[in-house]
């Protein structure tokens, strides 16, 4: 309780603009991914189309935004977040109206694939671009608030879609989504300050501060061991998402347990980004990456014991320590790589890290599901832990890398 109210208080004390993109990053998410699980179905029921079709067309535009990753962190490092995070709002605004008026397959796998690849435009990467610009290093507590409020896009949007479908249809929804970019992101945006560019004299400064050699290889090193990091957990992460009320089915685990688990990673997410933002001070950026990473790790660990008996209290803590992990890993994915790159080439930075990670993320459902399917439970388990596996060693490897 001490922590909660702490962190009211700093909240109360935050900048205008960090809130401001918490609330644009929320509809960015909320508009541009949590709507698609929610309207697809009306989609696909009004053309006929299988299930298996909609949603392949999501994975391929998940995948175009790979491609978009490292384009959009140039654009970013070039003419500044604030610009890109303006203009991504007006193409996200006309993406959702095209899809108002779509009328055949194609037209929806295109603006789909449009959708997506514009998407990282209005979402955390760059974000967290906009607030490295501005803040430098000192950013760690704007991101964290960010993350925190962002962080309820799906407890919003998930009802507010299915509320919205009682009293129009999923063309008049789009049209609504479309709006909130449109009226709500794109003022919010256009108010953020504008960045410090950095100039190229000011580069060796920078780097001079760390106190860190500058040396391509080392560079090469770090990137490696952060794209495998955040890669792997964005693995498990988008594969729990979409397939763990199957997995806890297949468990043995009851519906009403199995989404009493799922109702607990949010909170649980939330709480462990509160804790994060009162107590930053206390943990370092590594650190707060290898707790993330051993959270999501010990989440599955625990889960696996339902193999020998599906007990509620292993469902109950597996959504605990997950929930934790993955509101610990989003902080993660823009604090780390500031930290170890500082804030030149930002951008580039994220996008580089961005695409590996949306890969994974992309080819994770199916390839969980089909493990499950083909396999067992098991199989599946196993690989989500191996991965989540994966996520500590590199992360460990990156730290004490850096240590040394």
């Amino acid at each position: 309780m001490p922590a909660i109210i702490r962190g009211y208080g700093a909240f109360m004390k935050a900048s205008p603009a960090t809130i401001g993109l918490g609330v644009t990053m929320t509809i960015g998410y909320g508009t541009l991914y949590y709507s698609f699980s929610v309207l697809a179905p009306e989609i696909a029921r009004e053309f006929g189309w299988g299930q298996s079709f909609v949603f392949g067309v999501f994975s391929f535009g998940l995948l175009a935004g790979a491609v978009a990753a490292p384009v959009l962190g140039r654009l970013v490092d070039r003419y500044g977040a604030r610009l890109i995070l303006c203009l991504g709002s007006v193409a996200a605004a006309l993406s959702l109206a095209l899809f108002s008026v779509m009328e055949n397959a194609w037209q929806f796998a295109a603006i789909t694939l449009v959708a997506e690849f514009i998407a990282l435009a209005v979402q955390y990467d760059a974000g967290f671009a906009a607030l490295a610009q501005n803040h430098g290093r000192e950013a760690r507590a704007h991101i964290t608030l960010v993350t925190l409020i962002a962080g309820f896009a799906s407890t919003v949007f998930w009802p507010l879609l299915q509320w919205l479908l009682t009293i129009m249809t999923w063309r008049d929804i789009y049209l609504v989504m479309a709006a909130m970019n449109l009226l709500i992101a794109l003022p919010i945006h256009l108010a953020l300050p504008r960045a410090r560019m950095i100039a190229p004299e000011e580069t060796v400064r920078e780097e001079q501060s760390t106190g860190e050699p500058v040396l391509d290889s080392e560079r090469k090193r770090r990137m490696i061991l952060m794209a495998t990091a955040f890669a792997a957990g964005g693995f498990v992460m988008s594969a729990v998402g979409s397939t763990l009320l199957v997995l806890m089915r297949d468990l043995g685990y009851a519906t009403a347990m199995a989404t009493l688990a799922g109702s607990l990673i949010g909170p649980s997410q939330v709480a462990a980004r509160l804790i994060e933002y009162v107590r930053r001070n206390l943990f370092s950026p590594p650190l707060t990456a290898i707790i993330a990473a051993s959270a999501m790790a010990l989440s599955l660990a625990i889960l696996a014991g339902a193999l020998v008996q599906p007990m509620a209290a292993f469902a109950i803590a597996f959504a605990i320590f997950y929930g934790a992990g993955q509101g610990l890993t989003s902080i993660v994915r823009g604090v780390l790589p500031l930290h170890y790159f500082g804030a030149v080439g930002y951008g580039r930075t994220m996008g580089t890290l961005a695409s590996a990670r949306i890969i994974a993320s992309a080819i994770a459902p199916v390839s969980v599901i089909w493990l499950n399917e083909t396999v067992g439970t098991n199989a599946a388990l196993a690989a989500l832990a191996s991965m989540a596996g994966l996520a500590v060693i590199a992360t460990l490897a990156l730290t004490r890398e850096r240590r040394s």
